[in-house]
């Protein structure tokens, strides 16, 4: 009985010796390598198109085309809000610069005299795993596993005057913050008026 045991935990071994490296190396074929470590700070420099992309929930459901998605209000406060998705107003009409930083706790940050517009919101994040679409193929460049649960997000802009909305690039910069919260609500803390 003994030797018998010992050849099955031996089989056991060479299997997961063998499968541990083939998962890897097909997660990395795929582009579905996570992120593990949740908090921390992500640069985010990919291109999207018609001035938005979108932080969400992978298994999001909302329909960011609905009437109630970009409402007037939301492209006035640059941020379209659904549940499980946000969608992102920048400047540009298609290069996204951003710096997303996760937090343990509320964003301590009360001084915006450095950014032009500042507007957080509420996101549920059911899955656990958080993305980053650009529009509008809504392809994913940011893949993080996070703690199930309600966020708030802030989205600071900065560099928005002299920005042609319809070129590619532009000087304009975004720092994104989120932590856990129950509060869902749209709130504009800084609003932008183009000089």
């Amino acid at each position: 009985m003994q030797g018998i045991r010992s050849n099955r935990s031996g089989k056991i071994k060479y299997w997961a010796f063998l499968l541990v490296p083939c998962i890897l190396i097909l997660l990395s074929l795929s582009n579905l390598a996570f992120i593990i470590k949740p908090s921390g700070k992500y640069r985010l420099d990919f291109f999207t198109k018609s001035n938005q992309f979108y932080l969400c929930d992978s298994a999001y459901k909302s329909n960011t085309g609905s009437n109630t998605f970009w409402t007037p209000e939301a492209y006035h406060d640059r941020l379209g809000v659904d549940y499980d998705i946000l969608g992102i107003g920048i400047e540009s009409y298609g290069h996204v610069k951003a710096d997303l930083e996760i937090l343990d706790s509320a964003d301590p940050e009360k001084d915006f005299s450095r950014y032009d517009h500042v507007v957080e919101a509420g996101i549920t994040i059911q899955s656990g795993l958080l993305q980053v679409l650009n529009f509008p193929d809504y392809k994913s460049y940011l893949k993080l596993i996070i703690t199930p649960g309600k966020y708030r997000v802030r989205v600071y802009s900065s560099g928005l005057n002299n920005v042609d909305p319809e070129a590619d690039e532009g000087q304009d910069h975004y720092k994104i913050t989120m932590w856990p919260d129950n509060r869902m609500e749209r709130k504009v803390l800084k609003q932008f008026v183009k000089k």
